[in-house]
């Protein structure tokens, strides 16, 4: 078996629409924690012990985005306490967390699709349909990493020549101010050597012809025949509301159901499918190296 960034791009594509487009679009702390779960899980996997600032930044966005919900919204039947003469609710304060855990779990998905969906898979994916609009998203992507690492050399060689030693407000907002100036220099200048270089190269000459390196195989099949199944017994749960909860004005979950017990096992199972994958793999490759 495959991991899934090794899949067909379309599988690729299905996967993370299904996964995101179902934590978009329920409330329920079940999908959500399920799809919490499932994100960070993967992410770690495929990353290992790299970006801990990530995490901390999502534990810190988690709390503020908790926080912000009760202060600002003052609903709810069971008042906590008073601040400055507003009541904060406990209603309140669980939908400001099952909002923040939505929004921390699609990042997380979409943190790893930009990670697995490369510039070949995108130009793959919408190059016959719009190669303009393909090789835009393709460069955007490209770009984006390059500017991050283009302003940490300017930053390194500003500090190098000694910009950065005082600890003035003011001179270190002129030096950020310099470095950004630095940095949309140099985009623009990239931006315009790139539109030269490709009209020396024949750009739009004439009807574009394209090679790809990936086909569809067993190993799509048979995963995009457990996303569909899976992702059908989710949206079935969530369209017969069994799959639903009332913050406002007092919590009320649905009932226990086996369609409901079933979606949300269904959606656990979805988002821990690249995991298992990846699992499976390195248990393999393990098993593998051992017979050496």
């Amino acid at each position: 078996m495959q991991t899934l960034e090794e899949l067909h791009p379309v599988t690729i594509l299905l996967y993370f629409l299904a996964v995101t487009g179902i934590t978009m679009f329920s409330m329920h702390p079940a999908v959500l924690l399920s799809s919490v779960v499932g994100a960070v899980l993967y992410f770690i996997i495929r990353n290992r012990k790299q970006h801990r600032k990530r995490h901390l930044f999502s534990v810190i966005l988690f709390l503020i985005l908790m926080l912000i919900n009760p202060l600002m919204s003052h609903n709810g039947v069971t008042v906590l306490f008073v601040l400055n003469d507003n009541p904060v609710t406990l209603e309140a304060l669980l939908y400001g967390a099952d909002s923040a855990l939505m929004i921390t779990a699609v990042l997380y998905w979409l943190g790893t699709f930009s990670q697995i969906m490369t510039s070949e898979k995108i130009l793959y994916l919408f190059g016959k349909i719009s190669p303009k609009i393909a090789l835009i998203l393709s460069m955007t992507l490209r770009f984006i990493p390059l500017l991050n690492q283009q302003v940490r050399q300017v930053s390194q060689t500003q500090k190098a020549l000694g910009y950065y030693e005082t600890d003035n407000i003011i001179d270190t907002v002129r030096n950020k101010a310099r470095v950004l100036d630095i940095v949309l220099t140099w985009a623009i200048e990239n931006g315009i050597v790139t539109a030269e270089s490709m009209d020396a190269r024949g750009a739009n000459i004439g009807r574009r012809t394209s090679f790809s390196v990936f086909h569809i195989r067993k190993e799509d099949v048979y995963f995009s025949m457990i996303l569909i199944i899976l992702t059908a017994v989710t949206v079935t749960a969530m369209l017969r509301h069994t799959l639903t909860i009332e913050f406002y004005p007092a919590v009320t979950v649905s009932g226990c159901s086996i369609l409901n017990l079933s979606g949300i096992l269904a959606f656990l199972a979805l988002t821990l499918m690249p995991s298992a994958l990846q699992a499976e793999v390195a248990l393999k490759w393990k098993y593998l190296q051992s017979k050496i």
